[in-house]
């Protein structure tokens, strides 16, 4: 399932045929059709709505199919039928982030009021087939007022039922437990849902909801009432809804100048920048930051993530969310990432000639440099020249990266691997990548993505998600990391799970410049080891 975008567009022979969405697995998994082995064709929807690349600017037409069909995901097609891209509720709702009508529009006007609720104790199977029959994208999960249960009997309630609302439980969430391979007809709901509820008020502005979503990443509210009673929910698919002509006309206008200007433009932004990032690698403005990684219950520090840093004289620190997509699109990455490589390799040479090595470094790598045909020759060659124990250096991958080129990608793995380099899996979880899939690559490393560390203590769902991560990782054998250990309560339920993890965060520390190492790791040492692990004060990064 394609990143972000809540489906996957099947294509024969380059054109279109057919479409299989979030909403279309949900309904599937509450049968006993099993997915691991169930081909495409068999459950997609064919023929596929879509619209003519020509059609694009007029934003009526888009509005309109995706309002008259009930659907969520607008295909792009040329004149051939070969996909170009993807219409979805999602980037409709982004594109209304800097208009005004949706100020002085309340909630009220567009909320569900007629909610599918679950409680808390019910099992999620149960949660899935609701879904399913009712054709919805959420359950919202409620306790009685009266006596902790819900009394509702047909699970459809409305603002009379006086329930108080605990949690959710998405589609989306429900398909990225099953990709994990839970079995949920052994989980609770409570076990699952995100909880608390992000919630807003009947008479709240569209505009706030709008920047709420936005905020926190939802496609879904809670309506409660002033007794704190659900109410309704409101959905990104009902802020479409208070468009009126008048507005559509407005956005059609912008978006025909933008579609006029928009190559032109980036055309001579890539490359400007693009001589920007060149001329700030030959001045030797990159250089590259450290982040360790603990290993719980040791509490010694066998590993570090290499983060590229750009200080620019004309714009300052650049974000690496700036100029990473910048090197890729231009292609710059190759050169850079031959750079970033050396000095990874540098820098596990100090640390072994330190009295605290060995340490690992892990080195990102992009799905462009791994398609390039001499990237592992290039690759094991920098590594034989300085010396460096292969055993040392991780090539860490993104989950998106896997599904570009399966056979490049597992060929490149396993060249790699027998060469002694460990292979990483970054950020996972964030895409649906399932057990039966994983199973094809070979990998030693897996980075649970912090998305899920995240207020682990306070959310089911994530303390699911990690556990399944950790059963996995038993399966198949491989390391885990967890990224974005923030908080001694992360620490505390990471710590106390059965397998072992290496932990990576600001708890433990910041990103590290290669002098700051040696301070860090000598008080590291300096640690009793008898007592439980506390972290330590780290230099800033600079």
């Amino acid at each position: 399932m394609a990143e972000n975008t809540g489906c996957v567009l099947v294509v024969e022979g380059g054109r279109l045929e057919g479409i299989v969405t979030t909403r279309d697995l949900v309904r599937l998994a509450s049968g006993s059709l099993d997915l691991d082995t169930t081909r495409l064709a068999a459950v997609m929807t064919s023929p596929v709505l879509s619209l003519r690349q020509l059609e694009l600017t007029n934003i009526f037409a888009t509005i309109h199919l995706l309002r008259r069909h009930r659907i969520r995901h607008l295909p792009i097609v040329d004149e051939g039928g070969a996909p170009l891209g993807l219409v979805t509720i999602s980037s409709l709702r982004r594109l209304l982030k800097q208009t005004f009508f949706l100020r002085f529009r309340q909630v009220a006007e567009v909320m569900t009021t007629r909610v599918v609720t679950i409680e808390p104790q019910a099992m999620v199977q149960e949660a899935v087939k609701k879904i399913g029959d009712h054709s919805i994208s959420c359950v919202v999960v409620v306790v009685g007022l009266d006596n902790g249960v819900g009394h509702h009997g047909d699970g459809v309630s409305g603002e009379a039922d006086h329930l108080k609302p605990v949690g959710i439980l998405t589609e989306n969430d429900l398909l990225q437990l099953q990709a994990l391979g839970q079995d949920l007809g052994n989980l609770l709901v409570e076990q699952v849902m995100s909880g608390p509820p992000i919630c807003v008020k009947p008479d709240d502005e569209l505009g706030a909801v709008q920047d709420l979503m936005n905020r926190k990443w939802v496609g879904h509210l809670v309506v409660t009432n002033a007794m704190g009673h659900l109410a309704g929910v409101v959905t990104e698919t009902d802020l479409t809804d208070v468009l009126d002509p008048l507005d559509l006309y407005g956005i059609n206008e912008i978006l025909q100048k933008q579609v006029n200007s928009l190559k032109d433009d980036r055309d001579r932004l890539l490359a400007r920048r693009h001589l920007d990032l060149k001329k700030g690698f030959s001045r030797g403005e990159f250089r590259l930051v450290y982040q360790p990684q603990l290993h719980l219950p040791i509490g010694r520090v066998h590993s570090a993530e290499a983060l590229l840093r750009w200080r620019s004289p004309e714009h300052g620190n650049v974000l690496p969310a700036e100029f990473i997509p910048l090197a890729e699109q231009s292609g710059f990455i190759l050169e850079l990432g031959d750079w970033i490589l050396e000095r990874a390799c540098q820098q596990v040479l100090t640390f072994q000639n330190s009295p605290y090595g060995p340490i690992s470094v892990a080195v990102n790598v992009s799905g462009l440099q791994l398609n390039q045909p001499d990237f592992v020759t290039r690759t094991c060659r920098t590594i034989d020249r300085l010396g460096v124990d292969p055993s040392l250096i991780h090539l860490e991958l993104t989950e998106s990266v896997l599904v570009e080129n399966f056979s490049t990608t597992s060929e490149a793995f396993r060249q790699l691997q027998q060469h002694g380099i460990r292979i990483a899996i970054d950020d996972f979880g964030t895409g649906y990548a399932s057990l039966s899939y994983l199973q094809h690559f070979s990998f030693d490393i897996l980075k649970i993505d912090r998305s899920f560390i995240s207020e682990l203590h306070q959310q089911p769902r994530n303390q699911a998600i990690v556990d399944s991560i950790m059963r996995l990782s038993e399966h198949l054998d491989f390391d885990l990391v967890a990224e974005g250990v923030e908080s001694q309560l992360e620490l505390d339920l990471l710590e106390g799970m059965v397998r072992p993890i290496y932990i990576q965060g600001y708890y433990v520390s910041p990103p590290l410049e290669t002098e700051a190492w040696p301070a860090f790791l000598a008080g590291r040492a300096s640690a009793d080891s008898t007592t439980r692990w506390l972290p330590l004060p780290s230099p800033k990064e600079m």
